[in-house]
């Protein structure tokens, strides 16, 4: 039987850390080790983790110092924490695990079904639905992009990148997925593997859609992203709030760190081999080969 550890890093997640917990007990196959790390929170996360997990000893928290001010890399240094933990475990796969987020009970039997099915595989996720006023509403992605919420790694694929790198402005997920591609893994989303986020987008960290929206746009940038794909890609989520202004504010962050020419995330290389990507991607729409690209 393969086998698969999880880790979860979190900050003041009381609201939906439970739900969490609950759904990855449920799991028809549970993971070897599931390590939680709370990054310096200063809520009721850990006490819940602690009630909750008390009798299921392959659940460990891992508690970091409480932080003045929290960077954008501090999901990759907590992930990091969790990985040093399991990192001389005997397993098989390794999954990201937001805190704000839960699935059916079948979701790591589905994702271990499908790694065996295809070795090139090396990280996959179900899809993403976000909530909204209206209930819950898929995240516009392709298939070839596993979620960032639920990351699920070919433990030799994961090590083949080093891992989550910290990153300027976030994109922690996107660049760990592009730098597997680019050592020539496959990547990919099922569309039949709903997996529920609970924390309303335009309030995440108390963030309004336009502070979203910038920060997408400088993410974008960050990870290598061409131009002509930005714009597009900007234009192809012109309904997310706010509406039709998004997407020009997505285009300022992005165009400001462009005309600066501003350091980015992602290496030379890894940034030749997005461009190369994105371009075929743009080939084939106009072929009509593809109905759309924008991940």
């Amino acid at each position: 039987m393969k086998t698969y550890v999880l880790i979860t890093p979190v900050r003041n997640e009381e609201e939906y850390i439970g739900q969490l917990i609950d759904s990855v007990l449920r799991q028809s196959i549970l993971p070897m080790k599931w390590v939680i790390v709370s990054d310096g929170s200063t809520d009721d996360t850990e006490r819940i983790v602690i009630l909750k997990t008390k009798q299921h000893p392959f659940v460990q928290l891992v508690r970091l110092e409480k932080k003045s001010k929290r960077s954008f890399g501090s999901k990759a240094l907590a992930f990091r924490k969790g990985y040093n933990v399991v990192q001389n475990l005997d397993y098989d796969y390794i999954g990201n695990l937001d805190g704000d987020v839960t699935f059916e009970t079948n979701y790591y039997e589905r994702m271990i079904e499908e790694m065996g099915r295809n070795p090139q595989l090396g990280v996959a996720s179900g899809v993403c639905l976000d909530k909204t006023d209206y209930g819950f509403k898929r995240t516009l992605s392709s298939l070839n992009h596993a979620v960032g919420a639920v990351q699920f790694w070919r433990r030799s694929c994961f090590e083949a990148i080093e891992g989550y790198q910290p990153t300027t402005v976030g994109g922690v997920d996107s660049l760990a997925e592009l730098n597997a591609r680019m050592r020539g893994w496959e990547t990919r989303s099922f569309a039949d593997l709903p997996v529920y986020h609970h924390k309303p987008v335009d309030t995440a960290n108390a963030r309004t859609g336009i502070h979203i929206a910038y920060r997408a746009g400088m993410t974008e940038y960050h990870i290598g992203t061409y131009p002509l794909f930005a714009v597009l890609k900007a234009f192809r989520r012109w309904q997310q709030s706010p509406r039709i202004i998004s997407a020009f504010i997505r285009l300022f962050a992005y165009g400001k760190l462009w005309v600066t020419r501003a350091p980015r995330d992602a290496t030379v290389e890894l940034e030749s081999y997005l461009k190369k990507e994105q371009l075929a991607s743009i080939k084939r729409v106009l072929q009509g080969k593809i109905k759309a690209i924008f991940p």
